[in-house]
């Protein structure tokens, strides 16, 4: 599925001060935005000015492209508000340009930036209410508004600002402070895009891609983004990689995805290096070579300053140290990797990593931590973890320690911690350590449900659904499934989606289920994943779409369901 970014290509020059010297806390700024100079020279170029702020003061100008802060190379935006994290209002830094073939420094007195965005935006300079907008969306200086936020956006978007037409159609495609009407949005970034906006560019690809609002045109989509790949959109060029892979608007060309892929990876996007990772380990489109595809794996697990690591690329690095492909074998640094892929809900990096500590592998044993593992790595849709997990939990017939463990777990859910009623409802419902009673496991599931474990909705759903331990009911199982999905569980909005696709309870509605099954699945249920490819395999309902069906299988595979990888074999 073609990814959106709502945040900014076009960082602001921002931070908080902290630090001795003289002035008031709070945001600096240099009084300019930056563009990403989309190449490997680094630094980023400064556009839109502000007449009264302190770049303009010192005679630097739009299209200088700035490289270092006190001596600091600044490689992108990002860096450089990093660098201001230090600074405060009247603190003088030196900045290094480079105009044309000329280096030129200058020391630069940073102004307060409420202030000096505050007057520019009374004035009517547009950009001068974007930069206010930031300051709302981040929360610096004031107290943080994503609502006024989008307001001072459109009203920079109307006064001829592109990037504010683009931050605020990426912010209602986000559903960041507000939302807006498909041709509202569409109108934001075609503007933005016309002129000249990666970002608005990326956006109205994304449109096309998903047709909203628009006749679904991968072409079209294509076209778009690779315009803002040109224009330094990281995600733009991730998505020119997809396109390419997937045969999505033009012919399969793998050559193609690799320079694009590489392309996004050198911008920063974590998935672009995870990508190309993967096309050197297969030797897709370039002879397999797994040392550089540790390489890029590394890159996509330590994301950048602007984007998270990828979780994925963290547990395909982990493979590469568990097995010794393309690295030297290290189960320690393995059990790392995978334990940062499972902190970011990858169900693989937790079932390994669970693997490891269960046989002392590397690492010191730990039944205890692995039980846990197995069963987070099982509701993300690793069905192996599921068996691994239930055969862990029987206290291996030590009644001595399942009565202590018992008592704590009463004690615990009696004080209400919610958890601990799942745990004791999940005892009762499995048998394990202590006699079967579904009517028991109902009443501790009702209970952690009602105190907010979302997870206790969908067991008691199950339970009701089934009729076991309390009477079948399926109005009743569908009513939990939906507070569990609205508390934000994916395997409850699974369960819906379920329901929905066979019409058990409810009306059948493909469309309904293939919406929770995405919300599901975007969430890292990948059993949704898969469901969500076979909708679009079947066509069950709904328009048959073999590639969005590989994409959901390929997801779902790369999640540890291993029914969807052999859907792809």
């Amino acid at each position: 599925m073609p990814r959106i970014h709502s945040g900014l290509v076009l960082c602001l020059l921002l931070a908080l001060g902290c630090t001795q010297d003289s002035g008031p806390a709070g945001p600096v700024a240099l009084g300019a935005d930056l563009r990403s100079a989309g190449d490997r020279e680094g630094g980023a170029f400064l556009q839109d000015l502000d007449p009264d702020g302190p770049a303009a003061r010192v005679g630097l100008r739009p299209g200088d492209r700035l490289l270092a802060l006190d001596g600091t190379a600044v490689d992108g935006s990002c860096t450089l508000e990093r660098l201001l994290l230090v600074k405060r209002p009247g603190q003088e830094v030196r900045v290094a340009v480079r105009r044309g073939r000329d280096i030129l420094e200058r020391s630069v007195k940073l102004a307060g930036a409420l202030a000096l965005h505050g007057k520019a935006c009374q004035a009517g300079r547009a950009a001068g209410c974007f930069r206010l907008g930031l300051l709302y969306v981040r929360g610096q200086g004031v107290t943080a508004d994503p609502k006024h936020a989008n307001q001072l956006f459109d009203e920079a978007c109307r006064g001829g600002s592109a990037t504010a037409c683009a931050e605020l159609g990426g912010r209602y495609l986000a559903g960041l402070g507000g939302t807006a009407d498909d041709a509202r949005i569409h109108d934001l970034v075609r503007r933005a895009c016309d002129v000249g906006s990666a970002a608005g560019c990326a956006h109205l690809a994304f449109l096309y891609a998903m047709g909203r609002g628009v006749p679904k045109d991968d072409g079209r989509a294509l076209s778009l983004y690779q315009q803002s790949c040109e224009w330094g959109d990281a995600a733009g060029c991730y998505n020119v990689g997809l396109h390419f892979e997937k045969a999505r608007g033009s012919l399969e060309n793998r050559s193609l995805a690799l320079v694009a892929y590489g392309r996004a990876c050198d911008l920063g996007e974590a998935l672009g290096c995870t990508n190309l990772g993967f096309l050197h380990q297969q030797g897709t489109g370039t002879p397999s070579d797994r040392a550089q595809a540790a390489v890029f794996y590394r890159r996509a697990c330590e994301g950048s300053p602007c984007e998270p690591g990828d979780p994925l690329g963290c547990f395909n690095l982990g493979v590469f140290y568990r097995d010794g492909q393309g690295v030297a074998a290290d189960k320690k640094q393995a059990a790392d990797l995978f334990d940062r892929s499972c902190a970011h809900h990858n169900a693989l990096g937790c079932a390994n990593l669970a693997d490891l500590l269960y046989a002392g592998d590397g690492v010191p044993r730990d039944e205890k931590r692995a039980a846990g593992l197995f069963r987070q790595a099982c509701e993300g849709g690793h069905t192996l973890s599921c068996r691994n997990a239930l055969s862990l939990r029987a206290t291996a017939g030590n009644p001595e320690e399942t009565a202590h463990a018992l008592d704590r777990l009463e004690q615990a859910c009696r004080n209400g911690e919610a958890a601990s009623c799942y745990d004791l409802g999940t005892l009762y419902d499995d048998g394990h350590g202590v006699p079967s009673d579904p009517a028991r496991a109902a009443g501790y599931f009702q209970r952690a449900c009602t105190i907010g474990e979302p997870r206790g909705c969908v067991n008691l759903g199950v339970m009701s659904a089934n009729g076991a331990g309390v009477p079948q009911d399926d109005a009743r199982a569908l009513a939990l499934y939906q507070r569990a999905c609205d508390a934000g569980l994916p395997r409850g909005c699974y369960n819906v989606a379920a329901r929905y696709a066979g019409g058990l309870g409810v009306a059948k509605d493909p469309f309904q289920a293939a919406r929770l099954y995405s919300q599901a699945c975007d969430g890292g249920d990948m059993l949704a994943c898969a469901s969500l490819a076979d909708l679009y395999q079947k066509g069950d309902g709904i328009i048959p779409d073999p590639v969005r069906a590989r994409e959901f299988y390929q997801r779902a595979c790369k999640g540890g369901h291993e029914e969807s990888c052999a859907r792809l074999r």
